[in-house]
C-alpha cells in the first residue's frame, strides 16, 4: 500500500479525464483517418506527449536535458505520417 501513497490523488483524477479525452479521439481518427494512420498519429503523439513530460518534469517525473537526436526522431516520424497521408 505504500506504492499507493506516492500518487496524488488529483493525477488519479486527471488520468481519468486524459483517458477519457484519448478515447474519443481514438475513436474519431479511426473514423475518420482509418487504421494504419490513426494508429501511427497515436503512438507518435503518446512520444511527444512522454517526451514532454519528461523535460518539464511533470507529475513528479524526474526533469531531462533536451536531446536534440530525440527531437530530430520525433520530426522524421511526422514527416513520415505527412508522407503517408498525400498518398
Amino acid at each position: 500500500m505504500d506504492g499507493c501513497s506516492l500518487v496524488h490523488f488529483c493525477y488519479v483524477l486527471l488520468g481519468g479525464v486524459i483517458g477519457a479525452g484519448i478515447t474519443w479521439t481514438v475513436i474519431k481518427s479511426m473514423e475518420t483517418l482509418g487504421p494504419a494512420k490513426a494508429a501511427l498519429l497515436i503512438v507518435i503523439s503518446q512520444l511527444i506527449v512522454a517526451y514532454v513530460i519528461e523535460l518539464l518534469g511533470l507529475f513528479g517525473v524526474d526533469k531531462e536535458p533536451l536531446e536534440i537526436r530525440k527531437i530530430i526522431g520525433m520530426s522524421i516520424a511526422l514527416i513520415g505520417v505527412a508522407i503517408f497521408q498525400w498518398k
